[in-house]
């Protein structure tokens, strides 16, 4: 992208003025290449001045303008050079604050999932992975048995949120590491049933971080050994889904362990 700063700024500001919901998903994908050509400042400057402008931006209905709050607050939630919690919050308010009285097809447990994540990805304290939980045990109310494949993505970040619940409560890392391995042991077994290899691997690999997370004190080899076969498992699974460097990660955990 040769394009310079002001030179974007000004072309998304006409956009966002007359599509917003199209102009976002260049700006996205805009901020994607700045992003891999590490051009932090710029891709900051582009979402400074999206951050100005977007409580005046036009929208035909109120559920169209919530449904793009969130997707902004997606990416300010997610890590990156223009990462901001502070907006996420406020964003992810906004949309709650609609979809908790106009839901429909599930976008309040979604924004609720998407905010726990962006919790769980940049908390710096207890209290905001507190929160992320929450937030995922009130989408999990939504995202039942009947809604299996959502179900299992919410539970797979739930479990890394756990899991760095453990790190900054000590004292209470036993009772978050027990529920980190159920929420991966789940998310493993949903996507085993619908044929989600990928996905599957991935949440194998979670619990074998989790299981050697609780025994690394010494006191609990069965943990270790089971994160050996969950290690195991994983490899196998994400050679099947053709992710040969994830399947080799996996494999080196597992022998690392194994020693």
């Amino acid at each position: 992208m040769a394009a310079r700063p002001e030179e974007l700024i000004r072309h998304f500001r006409v956009a966002f003025a007359a599509d917003p919901a199209s102009a976002y998903r260049s700006w996205f994908r805009a901020q994607e290449e700045l992003r891999q050509e590490a051009r932090d400042p710029e891709a900051r400057a582009l979402a400074d001045d999206l951050w100005s402008l977007q409580r005046e931006l036009p929208f035909p209905t109120a559920t169209e303008r919530a449904r793009f709050v969130h997707n902004l607050a997606v990416f300010f939630g997610s890590p990156g050079p223009a990462a901001n919690l502070v907006r996420a919050r406020e964003l992810f308010g906004a949309a709650l604050e609609h979809f908790s009285v106009h839901d429909e097809a599930g976008w309040r447990a979604r924004a609720l999932h998407n905010f726990a994540t962006a919790l769980a990805s940049l908390a710096t304290n207890a209290e905001d992975l507190e929160e992320s939980i929450d937030h995922f045990d009130s989408a999990l109310e939504w995202r039942t048995s009947e809604r299996e494949i959502a179900r299992g993505v919410t539970l797979h970040n739930r479990g890394i949120a756990y899991r760095r619940l453990a790190e900054f409560v000590p004292v209470r890392a036993t009772s978050s590491l027990t529920e980190s391995a159920a929420s991966f042991q789940e998310a493993a077994q949903i996507r085993e049933r619908h044929g989600l290899t990928e996905g599957r691997a991935l949440s194998l690999f979670h619990l074998a971080l989790t299981l050697e997370r609780v025994g690394a004190d010494g006191k609990h080899p069965d943990a270790i050994l089971a994160a050996v076969r969950c290690y195991e498992n994983a490899a196998e699974a994400f050679a099947a889904a053709g992710k040969a460097e994830s399947a080799r990660l996996s494999g080196e955990r597992r022998d690392a362990l194994s020693r």
